[in-house]
């Protein structure tokens, strides 16, 4: 195992491979071999604590929409001497897939971003480890999952997937924004949303359950044929539909599924050039999310994933969650000024009991793909 985690260690990093010429490496990877294979004997302790003083880095992998919380990162280099180190792969649904196809030759040491719709793939081909961290208690009964999930999943924030709207576009068009999810199937709101792809993105699978919560099993395919016939485009990810297509960000769209925390980057990105933002949240429309991280099973520094799945728990990384990435915390702390301001709650968000979910999510994405094409 040592030696497989080594292997695949030298991998991720091609510059240390590159400037060591070929039978130095191979002359390495076997003296490496070796070690391992007489480590099991009576100096493994010895052996984990020289492991466990050599560690700089653990591998967050992630979303590609996701920001590092800077300050928080510092502190949790202070605290184990290790570099977080972000790797990317797409959209929360393009991550999980790639995770599964490498699961016990991981990417990196944690995920981040599995969220409540995803939650059960994420137990699929031993993906992810049992942990619970200490700090487990601060996270109210709600947000966590119960059963082999709970055991391998932790709440690290919440949010609502909601519709956003461009009030200053509908208001210099002259047209009365909606306010319903029904409105949007409206011929007033032609070729006017935007949204993400239940098949790549996790704020378009929330939605798709979303409509499937508020149309119920026999409505809701007519519902998108609707939506189809009125024009929605969909794009495979949120950073495509809210950075291209929204009106806010320049593009045609003035309707997009984003976030009920979208509103305060608005301002917070403006620079001081807006008090208040351009959009606001079509709340009949939000879905509640959580989003978790776990440990991925094979990670090569697994001592390091449960180190870094603690501190995100800790106040340094919650506190920085809502202008890092406008998402609310999942423990009790306090929330900027901006964000109680301008990120509206759901008072009864549409959501669905994830055991149905499980059962039923491939068959909605399958069916849906078939409206959609």
């Amino acid at each position: 195992m040592k030696f497989c985690s080594f292997v695949r260690s030298m991998l991720s990093r091609p510059r240390a491979v590159a400037v060591l010429p070929a039978l130095l490496l191979a002359a390495f990877l076997l003296a490496a071999s070796c070690s391992s294979g007489s480590s099991s004997g009576g100096n493994s302790s010895a052996n984990s604590s020289e492991d466990s003083s050599n560690r700089t880095e653990v591998l967050l992998v992630t979303y590609d929409a996701f920001a590092l919380p800077k300050e928080a990162a510092a502190e949790f280099k202070k605290l184990t001497g290790a570099t977080i180190k972000v790797v990317a792969t797409g959209d929360t649904g393009t991550m999980l897939t790639k995770a599964l196809l490498s699961a016990g030759s991981p990417e990196g040491d944690v995920i981040f971003g599995i969220d409540n719709t995803m939650a059960t793939r994420a137990l699929e081909d031993k993906l992810l480890v049992p942990f619970q961290p200490e700090s487990i208690n601060k996270v109210p009964e709600s947000l966590r999952l119960q059963g082999p999930a709970g055991e391998r999943l932790v709440p690290i924030d919440t949010g609502d997937v909601c519709i956003n709207i461009d009030q200053e576009w509908f208001a210099k068009n002259g047209i009365e924004s909606p306010t319903t999810m029904a409105q949007l199937t409206n011929p007033a709101y032609k070729d006017l949303l935007v949204i993400e792809s239940p098949v790549t993105s996790s704020p378009g699978l929330a939605f798709l359950i979303g409509t499937i919560a508020q149309n119920g099993d026999q409505g809701w395919p007519q519902y998108w044929k609707e939506l189809k016939d009125n024009g929605v485009r969909v794009r495979p990810s949120w950073d495509d539909a809210y950075y291209s297509d929204y009106t806010v960000s320049g593009g045609d769209r003035p309707l997009v599924l984003s976030y009920a925390s979208s509103p305060p980057a608005e301002v917070v990105f403006s620079e001081g050039k807006r008090t208040e933002p351009a959009s606001a949240v079509m709340l009949d429309s939000c879905v509640a999310q959580v989003e978790y991280a776990g440990v991925l099973a094979g990670a090569p520094e697994p001592e390091l994933a449960q180190q870094l799945v603690e501190f995100m728990l800790s106040p340094a990384w919650q506190q920085a969650l809502p202008l890092s990435n406008y998402v609310f915390p999942a423990t009790d702390v306090a929330l900027p000024d901006v964000f109680k301001k301008f990120a509206p709650r759901a008072v009864n968000p549409l959501s669905l009991d994830p055991q149905v979910i499980s059962a039923q999510r491939e068959a909605w994405i399958e069916q849906w793909r078939e409206i959609m094409e």
